[in-house]
């Protein structure tokens, strides 16, 4: 699964780096510990019309009747996202790229769960595949929230979790999964991450989603 990230990277770099613009008022600031419910940073349009926005991670379907159906919904699997009824016209028309710089998992080591860092040795940035959606509420406020979609994980990650995040790492992957309209081109974008990962032990003030900073993702030796 993917239950926490980093974003850290200057709005400048993201921008450049998925062709896109910014909100008008969205305010960012680098992040070292992103939980769900949060609100994230998340790319949509196509691809001469780009936008970096914020949305709620956990996403809540239109026909929910409150949104915190969200808080089961941060993850959506790549095996059946096409047809489960809370993704698949997620899946076919609201597609979007999460940015991100690294993720953590936690790996039993003896009696306790180590955090780890796991970042691309050759990509300081990448995205997420994932979806979003428009939720009402009785009230009338409307809320922009989305998923992460997860993969079987690759044979590095199955020592850590059995899933991971769908990982996008260039521009011809993010073009074809914010552009391309064919469900089976898509899927096949829905694959593990093939290459390696580094994961790096860091403190255990990640296991808390109240804790920020650059602190977190500086490694360690010990728990």
């Amino acid at each position: 699964m993917c239950g926490r990230f980093i974003l850290s990277i200057d709005i400048k770099t993201i921008l450049a780096l998925f062709r896109a613009g910014l909100q008008p008022g969205l305010v960012y600031k680098p992040r070292y510990n992103i939980a769900p419910g949060q609100d994230i940073l998340v790319i949509t349009g196509t691809q001469d019309n780009r936008v970096a926005r914020s949305m709620h991670w956990g996403l809540i379907p239109p026909w929910a009747k409150d949104k915190s159906i969200g808080y089961k919904m941060i993850n959506a699997r790549a095996e059946n996202i096409d047809s489960k009824p809370s993704f698949k016209h997620s899946f076919r028309h609201r597609r979007c790229l999460i940015p991100a710089n690294g993720f953590y998992e936690w790996r039993r080591e003896g009696q306790i769960k180590q955090p780890l860092s796991i970042t691309l040795p050759d990509k300081p940035l990448f995205a997420f595949a994932g979806v979003w959606d428009s939720w009402t509420s009785p009230e009338g406020e409307i809320i922009l929230s989305c998923t992460i979609i997860t993969a079987p994980a690759s044979d590095q990650i199955q020592e850590v979790h059995h899933r991971m995040p769908v990982i996008l790492s260039d521009a011809c992957e993010y073009n074809a999964w914010l552009d391309q309209g064919h469900p089976a081109a898509l899927k096949e974008l829905l694959r593990p991450y093939s290459n390696e990962l580094i994961l790096q032990r860091v403190s255990s003030r990640v296991n808390s989603p109240q804790n920020e900073g650059p602190q977190l993702i500086e490694p360690v030796t010990k728990y």
